[in-house]
């Protein structure tokens, strides 16, 4: 199907408007003014005093937009003057005078030149018609007339200051949300990598006496977890300086998620945390979904370390009835309510929420600690397709 296009492709410019009143205040001020030239016989008074109140009344609307109070307070002027001038149709100038201060003025000026304009076409149409049924049904008219054009231009202003606010508003989100998802992520690459380093460089520090073997081997594990939070980081850098915009650095997902949740569990030092993991043979997942989880099994392992001191933590990842991924990191360790202050728990909380999935964290009943999370299953299967 073709895309269809509006009527007018680009938007107008204040130079186009302006045009457009301007050729609109000459076609009014031409078309009220032929009349009275070429029909002198008809009206009360000589063309040549009808004409420069039609003038006075029609032509200030060119720029009405520019100065809206007082091109209105012009041609309310010239209304008054219309009755006597022969005139009865200066309604129609107001009411585009009328528009404008309800546009571009403020609320309680419009409103002051509404009721302006109201008593100055009532008194209009009672000097002007011959009896007060037409005079009443003149006046009606005109009122009908300028009440619409006002009412039109405030709604148009009033529109518009709220699309500007929902743009503010939606502008606001966006750049929270982009804060929001780039503290999850430098959190998660900066606590999880720390808390190995510190781990490890304690090890070294305690046995480099004793055994310089293990301090060397602490120390390349150190050196290897650097270079890998390192790179992570220049990663989120190259997102952040990406002027499109493309969130590639998270949905980029892990290549296979068993093999990253065993070196995540393989680089937890020896004799700190038991960890068993079971992951159910298969497992593939899209590219979000296995981050989320990787997120979830790395920050969680980050606080059994931090809090839990010495402990047995149990890793699963499986699936329930082809429909979602259950993912749980149970402890023994000592670790009770989660720190006021954290950001860890929370930011995995946000990532859960945001995927369209379940989050639950706290102490267990018998001791220790659990997160608790499950993910919707992109696709409906949890397995690779034979």
């Amino acid at each position: 199907m073709a895309e269809r296009r509006p009527l007018i492709a680009r938007r107008l410019r204040p130079g186009h408007w302006v045009a457009v009143d301007v050729f609109a205040a000459a076609v009014l001020a031409a078309g009220f003014s032929v009349p009275a030239v070429l029909a002198p016989g008809s009206a009360r008074v000589p063309p040549l005093v009808a004409v420069p109140v039609i003038a006075l009344a029609c032509l200030p609307t060119a720029v009405r937009r520019r100065w809206p109070v007082p091109v209105c307070a012009v041609v309310l002027v010239a209304a008054g003057f219309a009755p006597f001038a022969g005139w009865q149709e200066a309604f129609v100038p107001l009411a585009l005078a009328l528009h404008a201060v309800a546009l571009l003025a403020t609320r309680r000026t419009a409103v002051a030149a509404l009721v302006a304009a109201l008593a100055v076409t009532a008194a209009g149409a009672a000097i002007g018609a011959p009896s007060w049924t037409e005079a009443a049904s003149a006046g009606g008219f005109a009122w009908l007339l300028l009440g619409l054009a006002w009412t039109i231009g405030l709604a148009v202003r009033e529109q518009r200051a709220y699309a500007a606010q929902a743009v503010a508003r939606s502008a606001q989100a966006a750049a929270t949300a982009e804060r929001l998802r780039v503290a999850r992520e430098v959190h998660d690459v900066v606590a999880h990598s720390m808390g190995l380093i510190s781990m490890r460089a304690g090890i070294a520090n305690h046995v480099a006496a004793t055994h310089p073997e293990e301090a060397g081997e602490a120390l390349s594990i150190i050196e290897e977890t650097s270079r890998k939070a390192l790179t992570d980081l220049r990663g989120l850098l190259g997102l952040l300086r990406d002027a499109s915009g493309e969130q590639g650095g998270e949905q980029g997902g892990e290549p296979h998620l068993p093999d990253t949740l065993r070196e995540l569990v393989a680089a937890i030092p020896d004799g700190h945390l038991r960890v068993e993991l079971d992951v159910e043979p298969g497992l593939a997942l899209g590219g979000e979904a296995a981050l989320v989880v990787r997120r979830l099994v790395q920050e969680s392992l980050t606080n059994v370390l931090r809090h839990a001191g010495p402990a047995r933590c149990r890793v699963a990842v499986l699936t329930r009835a082809r429909r979602e991924v259950v993912v749980e990191i149970v402890d023994d360790g000592r670790g009770g309510a989660p720190r006021p202050g954290g950001h860890g728990l929370a930011g995995l909380e946000e990532r859960v929420i945001l995927y369209g999935g379940t989050f639950s964290a706290g102490p267990e009943p018998g001791g220790g600690f659990a997160v608790r999370a499950r993910l919707p299953l992109p696709g409906g299967s949890g397995k690779d397709e034979e």
